[in-house]
């Protein structure tokens, strides 16, 4: 035993060679809104929130920093700077935004939606590097029949989310940006709750879609 144990002490010490690489997770920043903040879950359960079990799944390849915060929408530019404040480093940006912008369901959401988005990812640019990796991620589904304040509008509602879903598509494209889309992930038995929030299955559907999307 005691062989072992010193046997492993100096293996430890042991310099690195030339060719060994110490691989360190990358860092990974999600600006989002409650959906990314999980505040939905009960407290036993927040560990289930989609960004903790990426991490968990990456099995070290990523480091996930979870800035989401209830009621979130894209209009949050003040936010987004103090974020930046915070988190002077990052290796990949997700922004995850856009479920609280479709409770406006007038033409003006999308492009309001798209243009503070932009700017985000402008100024992420400045502060992280023209090589920052960007994920955009679109909004998810909805369960209509759960809604609460918003059920009298629930089809406006989902259709305003397909709409802002294809809009960050486009404004991945157009800036050199990678795109996933949430719609249609979470089952609708994982949002009885208020329509909006998914569970803990709901939040395992959703991560497999973004490791999968994060982890190359």
């Amino acid at each position: 035993m005691i062989f072992r144990l010193a046997l492993l002490v100096t293996l430890l010490m042991l310099p690195l060679r030339a060719d060994e690489k110490v691989h360190l997770p990358q860092m990974v920043i999600v600006f989002g809104d409650s959906i990314t903040a999980g505040g939905a879950l009960p407290a036993n359960e927040r560990d289930a929130v989609w960004v903790r079990v990426v991490e968990r799944e990456s099995k070290g390849r990523l480091g996930m920093v979870n800035e989401g915060k209830g009621g979130r929408p894209t209009d949050s530019v003040k936010e987004f700077e103090a974020m930046l404040a915070r988190q002077p480093q990052a290796a990949v940006l997700v922004i995850a935004l856009g479920t609280n912008d479709s409770r406006d369901i007038t033409a003006a959401c999308v492009p309001k939606a798209v243009a503070n988005v932009r700017g985000m990812i402008a100024r992420a640019r400045q502060q992280y590097g023209a090589k920052l990796r960007i994920l955009l991620a679109g909004p998810p589904n909805i369960n209509k029949a759960a809604l609460v304040a918003t059920k009298p509008i629930a089809n406006e509602r989902e259709a305003k989310l397909r709409e802002l879903g294809d809009a960050f598509a486009a404004l991945a494209k157009e800036t050199g940006c990678e795109f996933t889309s949430l719609f249609g992930i979470v089952p609708e038995a994982s949002m009885t709750k208020d329509g909006v929030h998914p569970d803990a299955a709901g939040n395992a559907a959703i991560a497999r879609v973004m490791l999968a999307k994060l982890a190359p």
